[in-house]
C-alpha cells in the first residue's frame, strides 16, 4: 500500500476522530496512514497537543518555538530523519510559513519524489509585507491544498497555487459522536456546577482564551444589554485568561470555567445561543452540532461557510460591542427565531457540513493524488 504520512506540530483532541476515521478509511482504498505528531517542553494553554498517540502507525517528536516579531518560528528535531525512514508517497503538514522543517520538506521532496500537501488553515494572526513575500515563496511549492473552507481556498490561490490544486475540506469534527441533552436537563447539570447562574440566559462561549478572540468584546457588548436576565458563560483556558479574570472583576454576569474537554456538552445544550467576536472556527461546528444559533465574526474564515445570515445565526460585518449586543438580543429576544435557527444549525452540521463527507472529500484526494 501507499504510505500518507501527516505531520502535525500539535494533535489536538479535536483531531482525534479525524485520524482514527482515516486510519480506518484509507486502507480501503490502497493507502496507509502514519502520523508524526509533536510534542514540547514548553508551557502552553489553550492550543494544546495530546501527549499519548492516537493512532496505531504513530511517532512522537519535539520541538521549540520561538517568537521573533510577528513571526513564529518553528524548529522540530528528528522529522527529517522520521521521513527517511517512512519512506512515504504523501506528506501532509499545517503549512505554516514559520516551520523549518516545512522549507526542508520542500527541498526533500525532490530527492524523494513523494508529493507535498498543505492542510490549509488559510489565516494570518499577524499579516505584512514581509510574510505576503514568503508567502508568494512558499504557498506555490506545496503539490496541493486540503483548504479548511472557502477563505482558506482563496488564501492559497491569492499567494499563487493554481485553482486546480486546491479543494475545499470543510474542516469539522464528528457530530455522530456528540449526544445532545434536553434543554431542562442540560441547565440543571450546569447550574448545579455554578449556582450563580441561577434562572438567567445563557450566552456561552467554548474555545482556548486568547487575545484574538476578543472576549472583551463580550463584555463590552453585555454593558450596553443592561440585561439581568443573561449571563457570559466562558468555558476555557489559555494564555490571554488572567487579562479576561481582571476584566471580569466585580461582575457578575460573568461565569469563568476553566477549561472543559469531557463533559463540555452540556453546556452547550443549556445555552440560548453561541458567539464568537474573534478568531477561531471548530467550536462553531460543534455549537451547531448542539442546535444552537451562531453569532460570529470572521472566525477562522470559516464562518463564512458555516454561518448563513439570517439563517442559523448572525454574523458581525463591524464586530463592535454595538452590533454583538444588537445580534445577542434579538436571539435571547425571540424563542422562536432562536429554535428555528438552531436547528438549521443542526441541519446544516448534519448534511454538507458532516463529518462523514469531510473524510470522504480528504480520502478522495488523497486517493486521486497517490495514484
Amino acid at each position: 500500500m501507499k504510505k500518507i504520512l501527516f505531520i502535525f506540530d500539535r494533535v489536538a483532541h479535536y483531531h482525534q476522530e479525524l485520524f482514527k476515521g482515516l486510519e480506518k478509511t484509507l486502507p480501503t482504498v490502497g493507502l496507509e496512514l502514519y502520523l508524526l505528531s509533536g510534542e514540547t517542553n514548553q508551557s502552553n494553554k489553550g492550543r494544546v497537543g495530546l501527549g499519548k498517540s492516537v493512532i496505531a502507525k504513530e511517532s512522537k517528536f519535539t520541538f521549540r518555538e520561538y517568537k521573533i516579531g510577528s513571526f513564529i518560528l518553528r524548529r522540530h528535531f528528528g522529522v527529517m530523519d522520521k521521513v527517511r525512514e517512512i519512506q512515504p508517497d504523501i506528506v501532509v503538514v499545517l503549512s505554516h510559513i514559520g516551520n523549518v522543517s516545512h522549507w526542508q520538506l520542500m527541498g526533500l521532496k525532490k530527492k524523494m519524489g513523494f508529493k507535498l500537501v498543505a492542510w490549509q488553515c488559510g489565516y494570518e494572526y499577524n499579516p505584512g509585507t514581509l510574510k505576503d513575500f514568503l508567502l508568494g515563496k512558499f504557498i506555490p511549492q506545496f503539490d496541493y491544498h486540503l483548504a479548511y473552507h472557502s477563505n482558506a481556498r482563496d488564501y492559497a490561490l491569492s499567494h499563487g497555487a493554481r485553482a486546480d490544486q486546491v479543494t475545499v475540506m470543510h474542516n469539522t469534527i464528528n457530530e455522530e459522536k456528540i449526544t445532545t441533552l434536553p434543554k431542562a436537563e442540560a441547565r440543571a447539570l450546569v447550574v448545579g456546577r455554578h449556582p450563580e447562574i441561577g434562572d438567567r440566559k445563557i450566552i456561552l462561549f467554548v474555545g482556548a482564551v486568547l487575545a484574538e478572540k476578543r472576549i472583551e468584546v463580550i463584555l463590552q457588548a453585555l454593558d450596553l444589554m443592561h440585561r439581568k436576565d443573561a449571563v457570559l458563560v466562558l468555558v476555557g483556558d489559555g494564555e490571554h485568561l488572567p487579562a479576561v479574570r481582571q476584566a471580569c472583576a466585580g461582575r457578575d454576569d460573568v461565569v469563568l470555567t476553566g477549561s472543559i474537554v469531557e463533559g463540555v456538552g452540556p453546556y452547550f445544550d443549556a445555552a440560548e445561543l453561541y458567539v464568537l467576536p474573534g478568531t477561531g472556527g471548530l467550536g462553531i461546528n460543534e455549537a451547531m452540532a448542539h442546535r444552537l444559533p451562531i453569532v460570529s465574526g470572521f472566525a477562522d474564515g470559516s464562518a463564512d461557510d458555516l454561518v448563513v445570515d439570517g439563517e442559523n445565526g448572525f454574523r458581525l460585518r463591524e464586530s463592535t460591542p454595538q452590533e454583538l449586543a444588537a445580534k445577542m438580543a434579538a436571539i435571547l429576544d425571540d424563542p422562536v427565531l432562536a429554535h428555528r435557527m438552531g436547528e438549521c444549525s443542526r441541519e446544516m452540521i448534519t448534511g454538507k457540513f458532516a463529518f462523514r463527507e469531510f473524510i470522504n472529500r480528504i480520502v478522495t484526494e488523497l486517493t486521486r493524488l497517490a495514484r
